[in-house]
């Protein structure tokens, strides 16, 4: 860890309040000079792709190629935000006569665990960045590799002239962490592992939804035609918490003796859907988590049982068309982004998904004229 990443650890509270003096300049940058930083933190991991991964696979206990993947699809999120802001640029020189004006919302905290570097930040902090809002992001010293994303991330934020309090790093401890959530400049905040505890009388926006978590629903046929594949599969997913649930049965029988099994150390523990539904907190602690469900009523019930996820999955075979036509539904209300037959929670780049992230982190303003 550097000079500048110590210079960056400060207090939440004294953090939160720099962030606030900066929120006005950094919410002034254009839609470019976003874009800008957005090309430059990009620049920034194409010349540390040889190293970081490396250095973040040390950190996790996750191989070199699971940790390399976890860079390059960040590196695409940032050409896709990139994108989206100068389109969007594009889009403000001759404006639709019906079109709202909108501003960040302000200082935005990202907590909770990272099970790698990359989540330092996320999807949702590079989204909160690229609308202009500062983010504080807390990050654990056990994981150099977080320190040096912070670094090239605060280098970024200096190469194109904008405020230092734009990006901060912040220690993980509880004391500081509860001292930034309660700070009065504070507009929202990002929970890496779901819902997190406010403190009382605290007005903000909690974006508790998982980023690279995985909660993967799989029907019946997929179960008995590749119950061996999608355990491997889930083993292998390098998120902070998995969740999968299944229907009891033959196929399920596979499914557990691949991943609770397991004498590994990504290996699940196995809960019956009964409790997960008579106390869902079960299923928001994190971890790796299979869920055994008594029948098809169970897994429509768990769908909708679930706390806010940002993206799910779900595995289907032919067999399956018309169970997957009544889950749909419900996890289309616990989940952002749903993955069909393709396991891995982090969400893959795209001009939609990137203009949906960033329009998480702004607000549309009215002026009423006298």
């Amino acid at each position: 860890m550097n000079t500048r990443t110590l210079d960056r650890r400060r207090s939440g509270a004294a953090a939160s309040a720099a962030a606030a003096g900066a929120a006005l300049l950094f919410a002034q940058a254009s839609h470019g000079r976003r874009a800008g930083l957005m090309d430059a933190i990009g620049a920034a991991l194409d010349d540390a792709r040889a190293h970081l991964p490396g250095l973040a696979a040390a950190d996790a206990g996750i191989t070199a190629d699971a940790a390399l993947r976890q860079h390059d699809a960040l590196r695409g999120w940032l050409h896709a935000l990139s994108a989206a802001l100068r389109r969007a640029e594009l889009a403000a020189l001759a404006p639709a006569p019906e079109a709202v004006r909108t501003v960040p919302l302000g200082p935005v905290a990202a907590i909770g665990p990272h099970a790698t570097a990359y989540g330092l930040v996320g999807v949702h902090a590079l989204a909160a960045l690229a609308a202009g809002c500062p983010v504080l992001a807390t990050g654990s010293a056990a994981q150099p590799g977080a320190a040096v994303l912070a670094d090239l991330i605060g280098a970024a934020v200096a190469a194109c002239g904008l405020p230092a309090a734009a990006f901060t790093l912040l220690p993980a401890d509880a004391a500081g962490v509860a001292a930034l959530l309660a700070h009065h400049a504070l507009r929202a905040a990002i929970s890496r592992v779901g819902a997190a505890p406010l403190p009382h009388g605290a007005s903000l926006l909690l974006l508790a939804e998982a980023d690279g978590c995985e909660a993967a629903f799989i029907l019946p046929g997929a179960l008995n035609g590749r119950a061996e594949h999608l355990g491997q599969l889930l083993l292998a997913h390098g998120g902070p918490g998995v969740l999968a649930a299944a229907v009891d049965g033959p196929g399920y029988v596979d499914l557990r003796e691949t991943i609770v099994d397991a004498a590994t150390d990504h290996s699940f523990a196995e809960i019956a859907c009964a409790k997960v539904l008579a106390q869902p907190a079960r299923a928001a602690r994190g971890g790796r988590l299979l869920v055994r469900c008594a029948d098809p009523a169970e897994l429509l019930a768990l769908a909708a049982a679930l706390a806010p996820q940002h993206c799910a999955s779900l595995h289907l075979g032919p067999a399956d068309a018309a169970l997957a036509t009544n889950l749909l539904p419900a996890l289309e209300l616990t989940a952002r982004h749903i993955h069909i037959n393709r396991i891995g929670g982090a969400l893959l780049p795209s001009p939609a998904g990137a203009i949906d992230a960033i329009g998480r982190f702004r607000r549309p303003v009215f002026h009423h004229p006298a």
